[in-house]
């Protein structure tokens, strides 16, 4: 059983300021998702009232450029894990003695152990499966996210499952960005009730002034575009939809704007199913940037295997560009098939390249999956995601004692069928 923690008297009051210390991986100046959502996050909840500190993970702790009004507290990336994750538990020992709760996202097991030691209230943010993907990027031989849910696996698998599901049981709060990923960690063991979905939010009003034919002019995209915006991971199936260039409009290119670790081999499949004319590789480009070229597509497609709740679908419908995506996980939580977008079934291509084409040779069906697409938008907000968050916060501070968890939890077969229905009633 996990201890109960005595809370200071201030912290149970509904209005009282909140002690909040952040632990993540991945923290300004380093950019990414997980870096504008906790930095967005704490400097809003600073602005509130609230007291901050943030530890977080970099590659030079030294690096001072991104300058916060609250003390952040780096760790170097660069240090072995095992010597990495001991200085972070360190870190938090010190720093998080004073905190009312701890907010984790990313450094999950070194943070959830430090906080276990202090005994304080835990909220952990968990937007996926991180032993798939983790499984997926060191090419291990896994099934698709919702079967690896329920099968066995070969040891190496089975012991970073064994870690998730340990930090993961060990929060007393999990916010997750879905219902899709709340069946999943529930899955884990984790009860419902200790699961709270907080939808993502765009972090700021999505503006482009300029038109398509500006933008189209501006970036040297004068053809009829299919844009992916993407991390180049095995999950998003890139290579899938450079496989199916030879089935869309012959004047149509497909642009990739992104990189990542799968992008040399992309080049490569795009010239040996000789169509590296017909793909353009942008790579990374500032955030700041990605709606100009979003702008310039004529539709646009992301064909992953599974997504939590996706910020670039936000984008896309924001930006007003036709969606083509897969009927997987999340996007049923963000498109719905043929009102705001095209789902198309998950590896079937044709199915695919065909609502492209449909989307491409009538603009006036994409103009009206555009406009079913833009209401809605006001839910996805920030202000809203920081509300909520901080509504958890308070309550996860104010409770005293803390509620018991078991320090384990064996699924029944029961249990993961159980979990298994509720992944498919969210899609």
């Amino acid at each position: 059983m996990l201890g109960k923690a005595a809370r200071p008297e201030s912290s149970a009051k509904t209005n009282a300021p909140v002690n909040i210390c952040f632990i993540t991986n991945i923290f300004p100046p380093d950019i990414g998702g997980p870096a504008t959502y906790v930095s967005h996050l704490a400097e809003e909840l600073h602005e509130r009232g609230h007291t901050v500190a943030v530890i977080a993970t970099a590659d030079d702790p030294a690096d001072t450029s991104a300058v916060f009004p609250f003390p952040v507290h780096k760790v170097s990336r660069q240090l072995p894990v095992w010597r990495r994750y001991l200085a972070l538990i360190r870190t938090a020992l010190r720093v998080a003695r004073s905190a009312d709760v701890i907010y984790v996202n990313g450094a999950d097991l070194p943070a959830i152990i430090a906080g276990k030691l202090l005994r304080k209230p835990r909220a952990l943010k968990v937007v996926g499966d991180f032993a798939w993907e983790y499984a997926i990027r060191q090419n291990w031989d896994v099934a698709h996210i919702d079967a690896f849910q329920t099968e066995r696996h070969a040891w190496r698998v089975e012991f970073i499952r064994a870690l998730q599901r340990f930090y993961a049981r060990n929060a007393h709060v999990v916010i997750t960005p879905s219902n899709y990923v709340k069946s999943l960690v529930v899955g884990w063991g984790v009860p419902g009730e200790r699961v709270q979905v907080i939808y993502n939010a765009l972090t700021a009003a999505v503006r482009v002034d300029a038109t398509q034919a500006e933008a189209k002019a501006e970036l040297g995209l004068n053809f009829p575009t299919v844009m992916t915006v993407a991390r180049l991971y095995a999950w998003k199936n890139v290579d899938e939809l450079i496989d199916l260039v030879p089935q869309i409009d012959p004047a149509a290119k497909l642009v990739i704007v992104g990189d990542g670790p799968e992008q040399a081999a992309l080049e490569a499949r795009a010239r040996a199913q000789g169509v590296a004319e017909r793909v353009v590789f942008v790579g990374r480009v500032p955030h700041a940037e990605v709606p100009l070229y979003i702008r310039a597509a004529d539709v646009f497609v992301l064909n992953t295997q599974y997504e939590g709740l996706s910020h670039t679908l936000l984008e896309v419908r924001s930006v007003g560009v036709p969606i083509v995506t897969t009927a997987v996980g999340g996007n049923f939580e963000v498109i719905e098939h043929g009102k705001s977008g095209i789902l198309t079934p998950l590896g079937d291509l044709n199915a695919m390249a065909s609502a492209i084409n449909e989307l491409l040779a009538d603009p006036a069906q994409g103009a009206r999956l555009c406009a079913a697409a833009r209401r809605g938008l006001d839910y996805f907000v920030w202000p809203r995601l920081v509300g909520e968050t901080e509504a958890v916060l308070r309550r996860l501070a104010g409770e005293r004692p803390l509620p018991d968890m078991p320090h384990e939890r064996k699924d029944s077969a029961h249990e993961r069928e159980g979990s298994a229905h509720e992944r498919e009633g969210s899609t």
